[in-house]
Order: structure tokens, then C-alpha cells, then sequence
């Protein structure tokens, strides 16, 4: 049945609870007909849409990841595109195959920092102990998109709003006592300060070259372990050639890291966390 010219109220939103999610795992891909245009919405608008004056279409859609269409990346480290159509007064914001998580932080909130309180943590984010990437997101990742009247999104409120409703949780930042790997410096002979050679500098495999300290952080955050903090309080730019073959090996991190009269520790800070929770909690 066609949408008639005025559109009353709202589509329901599709709950998460209510997707029969496919494991395409095993699936062979192969490239569709047509290429996906990801500057328009799945649903093709009938004329009755397309001259809505009034500007009351809006609908929201959750589905499973999608076969050959690449992880939405957008400015500035946000994982969310938007685009406005100024013919039919719409507004379109597209997340493409991410995983829940991904979704609900708009990808400003780093790994270690996310905080799951849920019945099953693994569906949520991806961990390198669950394997191999790509058949995970196969499983896992969702594409979401909103439809809305130009003007009626105000920031990332008006988003969230319609994501907790699309996947039944509760998210946002709350102050937390959690376990945290804690960056320290165990003596006071400078083992860390920089020559002042060459350009500024570093890499995801340990060499860090007249940096400042938050390049190591950074890397460490990006591995997933647990937050953490930097408490060595040392401001000059650094040196350091960690010999290591990944940042999730702690106990080989940590014997690198002590070469340098470093240490990570375990400790219980209070932190501000994003929390995800089912919205029945």
C-alpha cells in the first residue's frame, strides 16, 4: 500500500531483540549488479515523498551487515555520514557495517573506555581473542539509517534518542570504579628523554621518536587491554624502540617497557566510562 501524501506519526523503529540476525560467516562474496550509492536511503521514495512540503517522512532502519560495503568512515574520526536533500527537505545519517558499540559511541570513544553491562558482552565490540575480523562483523556488525525532516536533528541527542530505541539499550558517560592498567615510572634516572633527532615520529610497532608521552598511550589505548591512565607525569618529548610483536602481549609489553624503567600496573580508578546497558535494566 502506498504512503499516503501526508505522513502522520512515526514508523515504529525495528528493535534489535526483534531481528532474526543471519551469520552470513560462510558466505562467498560476490559483487552485486548495481553499485551501493551510499548517499541514498535503501527505501526508494514514491512521488507522494518526494513532493512532501510539509516534511513529516521519517523513518528508521536496522539491518544486518551487508556484503561487500565497506565500514562507514566519516570527518574527523566519526563513523557516521549525513547528507541533505534539499528537494525533498530530508535529512539522511547512514552508519554502515559496525558493530554495536561503533555505533553508539560515533566512534569518539576509545576501546578501553567502553564499558558493557550486558548479558552478552561479545555481540557488543569486537576483542582479537573472538578471532578472525571479518567473519565476527559477518555476524555482529549492523548498517542503520535515519530518515528525518532537515532541522529536526540537533546534535548527537536526537541521534542517540533514536539508537537506543533502534537496539533497546541505554548508553552514555558515567563516573565508574574500574579496573585500569596504570602507566608508571618506577625510578628516577630519565631512561625516556628524547636526542632531539630527526622529525617527530612513531609507529604502530613500538618506535616512538621525539614524541610526547600520549603517542604510547594512545598505542596502548588502541590494544583493548583495559583503560588507561598515564600517571608517569613526565612532559619532554621521548624516545623508546619497544621490541614487541603485539600491544595485547602485556606480559611482553611490560618486560620492553621496563627496559625504560616503566611499568604497567593493575589499580581501581574512578573513571568516566561509556556505559551500554539493556534499557530493561
Amino acid at each position: 500500500m502506498k504512503l499516503t501524501y501526508y505522513v502522520a506519526s512515526l514508523l515504529m523503529l525495528f528493535s534489535l531483540k526483534g531481528l532474526a540476525q543471519t551469520d552470513t560467516s560462510s558466505f562467498k562474496y560476490r559483487k552485486p549488479l548495481f553499485d551501493f550509492d551510499y548517499q541514498k536511503p535503501v527505501f526508494k521514495l514514491q512521488n507522494e515523498q518526494l513532493t512532501n512540503k510539509n516534511k513529516f517522512l521519517r523513518f528508521s532502519v536496522v539491518t544486518g551487515y551487508r556484503e561487500g560495503v565497506q565500514s562507514t568512515s566519516g570527518a574527523f574520526g566519526l563513523n557516521f555520514n549525513s547528507s541533505i536533500n534539499k528537494v525533498t527537505g530530508l535529512q539522511l545519517v547512514t552508519m554502515y557495517n559496525l558493530s554495536i558499540a561503533d555505533i553508539l559511541t560515533h566512534g569518539m570513544v576509545e576501546y578501553g573506555n567502553i564499558l558493557l553491562e550486558v548479558d552478552d558482552p561479545s555481540k557488543y565490540i569486537y576483542n582479537p581473542k573472538y578471532g578472525d575480523k571479518e567473519s565476527w562483523m559477518r555476524k555482529n556488525a549492523f548498517c542503520y539509517e535515519l530518515v528525518l525532516p532537515i532541522g529536526v536533528v540537533k546534535g548527537s541527542k536526537t541521534l542517540d534518542e533514536y539508537l537506543a530505541n533502534a537496539f533497546g539499550v541505554k548508553f552514555g558517560m558515567e563516573k565508574k570504579m574500574v579496573n585500569a592498567l596504570i602507566l608508571v615510572h618506577t625510578s628516577t634516572v630519565d631512561k625516556l628523554k628524547s636526542a632531539g633527532n630527526g622529525e617527530a615520529k612513531y609507529d604502530m610497532k613500538g618506535y616512538f621518536n621525539n614524541v610526547t608521552m600520549d603517542k604510547l598511550i594512545y598505542e596502548l589505548a588502541e590494544a583493548r587491554l583495559q583503560p588507561i591512565i598515564d600517571e608517569t607525569n613526565y612532559k619532554e618529548p621521548i624516545d623508546l624502540d619497544l621490541k614487541i610483536d603485539s600491544w595485547t602481549d602485556l606480559p611482553a609489553l611490560r618486560k620492553e617497557l621496563n627496559r625504560y624503567d616503566l611499568d604497567l600496573i593493575d589499580g581501581m580508578r574512578e573513571l568516566q566510562m561509556f556505559v551500554i546497558k539493556k534499557d530493561n535494566q
